[in-house]
């Protein structure tokens, strides 16, 4: 919570008597020492009070936590941080809010560090998904114990940690022959070049390339395999016809 706008009543600056008295007073050693005692001593209850006052707030609140937990019949945990005990304290001062989809979403992301969470309903089966990204989760038991708490009694529960990657897909293979023919006699008739890469991964015995150019009463025709061709393995044969 931002202090700036939970004591904007309150004084932010280091309590000094000094810049309430005129400025000649300063110049007296014994009035000045004096003053700044005093200003000590103002400081040390300004402090206490802006504690005492976060205090009264869940999500400023820590020593005062066990207060709350008393009032809600709350056992800490062994090792449980500040967070894990907030998020434990609010999940019950909660408890009358109706568990609607937006409500449970906002419940799954307290216990994550990048609100990634995400509800997915399957009315018809009786049961729904929690996902959230991989290694956001930083409190697995307290998300388990207020999805139970929280969740209509005759619907189930899944639980997903997704992990994006980013990655090529490769597929391998034994190719013999790789041929492509294309028979045009009819004039006007056009054929696109192929442009594409093929790529073979183990072994090529015959891998080749024809173009045929027909002759120019028909119409200039020609059918190619304009692209690349990549081999992987042993190649026995890779050639390039003309005719």
């Amino acid at each position: 919570m931002n202090d700036e706008l939970l004591f904007e009543w309150f004084r932010q600056n280091e309590a000094d008597i000094l810049r309430y008295l005129p400025y000649f007073l300063s110049r007296d050693n014994e009035l000045k020492t004096v003053a700044d005692a005093c200003s000590k001593e103002h400081e040390k209850i300004r402090l206490l009070i802006r504690d005492w006052f976060y205090q009264f707030f869940v999500d400023t609140a820590t020593w005062g936590l066990k207060y709350w937990e008393e009032f809600l019949n709350i056992t800490p945990q062994n090792g449980d941080n500040y967070t894990t005990r907030r998020n434990r304290i609010k999940i019950l001062l909660n408890a009358h809010d109706i568990s609607t989809k937006n409500f449970m979403t906002n419940l799954i992301n307290r216990f994550l560090n990048d609100n990634s969470g995400e509800l997915i309903e399957h009315n018809e089966s009786y049961y729904f998904d929690i996902c959230f990204n991989n290694g956001s989760l930083f409190d697995w038991e307290g998300l388990k114990e207020a999805i139970k708490l929280y969740k209509p009694a005759h619907l189930g529960v899944k639980f997903f940690a997704m992990q994006n990657v980013q990655s090529s897909v490769f597929v391998y293979g034994l190719i013999n022959i790789a041929q492509q023919i294309e028979v045009e006699a009819e004039k006007g008739y056009s054929i696109e070049p192929i442009d594409n890469i093929f790529t073979a991964f183990g072994l090529v015995n015959i891998a080749s390339q024809m173009e045929l150019n027909f002759d120019t009463s028909i119409g200039e025709r020609n059918l190619s395999l304009d692209g690349k061709t990549i081999f992987y393995g042993i190649a026995d044969d890779a050639n390039t016809i003309e005719i």
